[in-house]
């Protein structure tokens, strides 16, 4: 087993993990923004780079950035990985 799924140095999450469930669920770690999410689209920002899930029906469950935590729902389709983005969130994670 895992020592943690989350480890921290100086406050900075550098590491995220994601766990799929049924492809009806999906349980992250190491968020640091909300970028965007409607119905059919969740699109987050984490230390690696921006992840994007899409699916039908999607809505954020548990959102908790001072822990890097969120949780979404609905039909997943699809998990996208793309490099770090300059751009700003709805959502950010103050670790000032």
């Amino acid at each position: 087993m895992e020592k943690e799924a989350v480890q921290k140095t100086s406050g900075i999450v550098k590491n995220h993990l994601l766990t799929l469930d049924n492809r009806r669920k999906a349980m992250l770690t190491g968020v640091n923004e909300v970028l965007g999410f409607d119905e059919n689209q969740v699109s987050l920002m984490t230390e690696n780079g921006e992840i994007t899930l899409t699916g039908e029906g999607l809505h954020v469950t548990k959102l908790m950035l001072e822990e890097g935590q969120l949780a979404v729902e609905g039909k997943i389709d699809g998990v996208f990985y793309t490099q770090k983005s300059r751009r700003r969130g709805l959502f950010r994670r103050n670790d000032a």
